[in-house]
């Protein structure tokens, strides 16, 4: 889903741009100001700090999981489409849910089938660090059902 920072207890998507990582916020926080783009142009709604590094509790792409039907999937995108869709497309490999659990063949040994955000029973939020963090577990944290709609609305 994207590279993110772990500041001050609290995960901001990232980049890093010379030398520095910055941290994106859709709120005015402490040190945070508003992003002035190339254009010159400032948005109101997205607020930037660089920081160092050091200054980093961890590094990490977000990942997701989809459990549905007590199995674990591959979901083909997290974020506002599904929240506005109330839908997501899960995929597999596994021929079996093909024949039993209504995937439809996109491919040889790629499955597809599009769910409501309602028939899943959890989101599993994978957070893998990466760079200078990534001798450190993997966390993953369990989002049940009835949280999800939330969850994915609280994604920056």
């Amino acid at each position: 889903m994207g590279k993110y920072a772990k500041y001050n207890n609290k995960n901001y998507p990232v980049n890093f741009r010379n030398g520095k990582y910055r941290l994106k916020s859709k709120e005015h926080e402490n040190g945070f100001q508003e992003l002035v783009d190339l254009g010159g142009n400032i948005h109101h709604d997205i607020f930037i700090k660089e920081v160092t590094l050091d200054e980093l509790e961890l590094l990490f792409e977000l990942k997701h999981k989809v459990i549905y039907k007590g199995k674990e999937y591959e979901p083909f995108s997290i974020g506002e489409l599904v929240i506005h869709d109330g839908r997501i497309s899960l995929f597999s490999s596994d021929y079996e849910d093909y024949e039993k659990n209504g995937f439809e063949k996109q491919e040889q040994f790629v499955f597809k089938k599009e769910v409501s955000i309602d028939e899943i029973e959890a989101l599993v939020e994978i957070m893998e660090p990466i760079l200078d963090f990534n001798e450190l577990p993997v966390e993953r944290k369990v989002i049940p059902s009835n949280q999800v709609k939330e969850y994915l609305n609280n994604l920056n």
